[in-house]
Protein backbone atom coordinates (compact mmCIF):
# COMPACT_ATOMS: atom_id res chain seq x y z
CA UNK A 1 0.00 0.00 0.00
CA UNK A 2 0.89 3.50 -0.80
CA UNK A 3 -0.14 6.89 0.46
CA UNK A 4 0.33 10.05 -1.31
CA UNK A 5 -0.19 13.55 -1.73
CA UNK A 6 -1.67 15.91 -4.75
CA UNK A 7 -2.21 19.26 -4.58
CA UNK A 8 -5.08 20.26 -6.90
CA UNK A 9 -3.10 23.44 -7.61
CA UNK A 10 0.04 24.43 -8.61
CA UNK A 11 2.69 22.37 -6.78
CA UNK A 12 3.61 24.16 -3.02
CA UNK A 13 6.04 26.15 -3.08
CA UNK A 14 8.91 24.17 -1.40
CA UNK A 15 11.66 22.66 -3.19
CA UNK A 16 11.32 18.88 -4.31
CA UNK A 17 14.11 16.44 -2.56
CA UNK A 18 16.27 15.58 -4.68
CA UNK A 19 15.14 12.02 -6.71
CA UNK A 20 17.27 9.03 -5.05
CA UNK A 21 18.15 5.48 -6.00
CA UNK A 22 16.79 2.93 -4.16
CA UNK A 23 16.60 -1.02 -5.10
CA UNK A 24 13.98 -3.61 -6.14
CA UNK A 25 16.03 -6.65 -4.98
CA UNK A 26 15.45 -10.26 -6.89
CA UNK A 27 15.72 -12.39 -3.81
CA UNK A 28 14.17 -16.68 -3.21
CA UNK A 29 13.09 -15.38 -6.73
CA UNK A 30 10.72 -12.39 -5.51
CA UNK A 31 11.07 -9.08 -5.60
CA UNK A 32 11.82 -6.89 -2.47
CA UNK A 33 10.26 -5.12 -1.97
CA UNK A 34 6.79 -5.90 -3.86
CA UNK A 35 5.64 -2.65 -4.00
CA UNK A 36 8.55 0.61 -4.41
CA UNK A 37 7.03 4.05 -4.55
CA UNK A 38 9.36 6.26 -6.01
CA UNK A 39 9.77 10.01 -6.75
CA UNK A 40 9.61 10.92 -10.72
CA UNK A 41 13.30 11.21 -11.67
CA UNK A 42 14.63 8.42 -9.17
CA UNK A 43 16.77 5.32 -10.30
CA UNK A 44 16.14 1.86 -9.25
CA UNK A 45 18.99 -0.55 -9.21
CA UNK A 46 17.72 -4.17 -9.69
CA UNK A 47 20.34 -6.64 -7.68
CA UNK A 48 20.02 -10.12 -8.43
CA UNK A 49 20.83 -11.87 -5.20
CA UNK A 50 19.38 -15.33 -6.78
CA UNK A 51 22.26 -18.16 -7.50
CA UNK A 52 20.13 -18.38 -11.09
CA UNK A 53 19.54 -15.82 -13.71
CA UNK A 54 16.82 -13.05 -13.73
CA UNK A 55 15.36 -10.86 -16.80
CA UNK A 56 13.75 -7.63 -15.17
CA UNK A 57 11.59 -6.07 -17.66
CA UNK A 58 7.88 -4.14 -17.96
CA UNK A 59 5.72 -3.28 -21.12
CA UNK A 60 4.13 -0.35 -18.80
CA UNK A 61 3.37 2.63 -20.21
CA UNK A 62 5.43 4.97 -17.55
CA UNK A 63 8.67 2.87 -18.57
CA UNK A 64 9.23 0.12 -20.75
CA UNK A 65 12.44 -1.70 -20.80
CA UNK A 66 14.45 -5.05 -20.87
CA UNK A 67 17.36 -5.17 -18.52
CA UNK A 68 18.32 -8.79 -20.44
CA UNK A 69 19.21 -12.11 -18.26
CA UNK A 70 21.97 -11.62 -15.75
CA UNK A 71 23.37 -13.60 -12.91
CA UNK A 72 23.89 -13.35 -9.42
CA UNK A 73 25.95 -10.67 -8.33
CA UNK A 74 25.41 -8.23 -11.19
CA UNK A 75 22.59 -5.33 -11.00
CA UNK A 76 20.96 -3.68 -13.81
CA UNK A 77 19.80 0.03 -13.30
CA UNK A 78 16.53 1.89 -14.74
CA UNK A 79 15.49 5.89 -14.25
CA UNK A 80 12.27 6.56 -13.98
CA UNK A 81 11.16 9.78 -16.09
CA UNK A 82 7.79 9.31 -16.23
CA UNK A 83 4.62 9.26 -13.22
CA UNK A 84 2.38 6.08 -13.23
CA UNK A 85 2.07 2.25 -12.32
CA UNK A 86 5.14 0.50 -13.77
CA UNK A 87 4.15 -3.60 -13.35
CA UNK A 88 7.75 -5.18 -13.19
CA UNK A 89 8.54 -8.94 -14.19
CA UNK A 90 10.48 -11.57 -14.56
CA UNK A 91 11.07 -13.36 -18.13
CA UNK A 92 12.71 -16.76 -16.52
CA UNK A 93 10.10 -17.04 -13.96
CA UNK A 94 6.42 -16.43 -14.78
CA UNK A 95 5.73 -16.22 -10.93
CA UNK A 96 7.84 -12.85 -10.67
CA UNK A 97 5.85 -9.74 -10.73
CA UNK A 98 6.39 -6.08 -8.02
CA UNK A 99 5.06 -2.77 -9.06
CA UNK A 100 7.18 0.95 -9.09
CA UNK A 101 4.26 3.75 -8.04
CA UNK A 102 5.87 6.98 -9.67
CA UNK A 103 4.85 9.76 -8.04
CA UNK A 104 5.28 13.51 -9.08
CA UNK A 105 5.06 14.80 -5.59
CA UNK A 106 7.98 14.32 -2.49
CA UNK A 107 4.92 13.67 0.00
CA UNK A 108 4.51 9.70 0.48
CA UNK A 109 4.84 6.83 2.17
CA UNK A 110 4.24 3.40 2.92
CA UNK A 111 2.33 2.35 6.00
CA UNK A 112 4.43 0.21 8.69
CA UNK A 113 2.78 -3.44 8.94
CA UNK A 114 0.55 -2.64 11.42
CA UNK A 115 -1.15 0.07 9.27
CA UNK A 116 0.46 3.17 11.07
CA UNK A 117 1.89 5.76 8.74
CA UNK A 118 3.17 9.39 8.93
CA UNK A 119 4.30 12.11 6.08
CA UNK A 120 6.42 14.79 7.29
CA UNK A 121 6.83 18.21 6.00
CA UNK A 122 3.75 18.75 4.09
CA UNK A 123 3.30 22.67 3.62
CA UNK A 124 -0.04 24.00 4.58
CA UNK A 125 -2.38 23.93 1.83
CA UNK A 126 -5.44 21.46 0.56
CA UNK A 127 -4.44 18.34 -0.94
CA UNK A 128 -6.33 15.28 -2.06
CA UNK A 129 -4.94 11.83 -0.23
CA UNK A 130 -4.71 9.25 -1.83
CA UNK A 131 -4.36 5.67 -0.19
CA UNK A 132 -3.50 3.03 -3.34
CA UNK A 133 -3.09 -0.99 -3.18
CA UNK A 134 -2.81 -3.28 -6.36
CA UNK A 135 -5.66 -5.37 -5.61
CA UNK A 136 -8.13 -2.30 -4.90
CA UNK A 137 -9.34 0.89 -6.53
CA UNK A 138 -7.34 4.31 -5.07
CA UNK A 139 -9.26 5.81 -1.61
CA UNK A 140 -9.33 9.89 -2.40
CA UNK A 141 -10.16 11.92 0.35
CA UNK A 142 -9.30 15.97 0.26
CA UNK A 143 -7.38 17.15 3.17
CA UNK A 144 -6.34 20.42 4.59
CA UNK A 145 -2.88 20.88 6.26
CA UNK A 146 -2.51 23.83 8.61
CA UNK A 147 0.90 25.15 10.28
CA UNK A 148 1.59 23.64 13.18
CA UNK A 149 -1.16 20.69 13.59
CA UNK A 150 -0.80 17.36 13.28
CA UNK A 151 -3.78 15.53 10.90
CA UNK A 152 -4.86 12.53 11.36
CA UNK A 153 -6.31 9.75 8.71
CA UNK A 154 -7.27 6.10 8.75
CA UNK A 155 -8.25 4.32 5.74
CA UNK A 156 -10.07 0.61 5.72
CA UNK A 157 -9.22 -0.90 2.04
CA UNK A 158 -11.80 -3.49 1.18
CA UNK A 159 -9.26 -6.32 -0.03
CA UNK A 160 -11.10 -10.09 -0.13
CA UNK A 161 -8.80 -13.21 0.41
CA UNK A 162 -8.83 -14.78 -2.85
CA UNK A 163 -9.82 -17.95 -2.90
CA UNK A 164 -7.43 -21.47 -2.72
CA UNK A 165 -7.04 -21.96 -6.90
CA UNK A 166 -7.74 -18.66 -7.66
Amino acid sequence: MVIYLKSPGPAPSQASPAPRALKMEQRQETFVPHVLPILKGSTVEFPNGDPIYHNVFSLSKAASFDLGRYPRGSSRFVRFEEPGMVKVFCHIHADMSAVILVLDGPFFTSPEPGGSFEIRGIPPGTYTVNAWHERARPIRREVVIRPGEATEMSFAIPLRDKPVGE
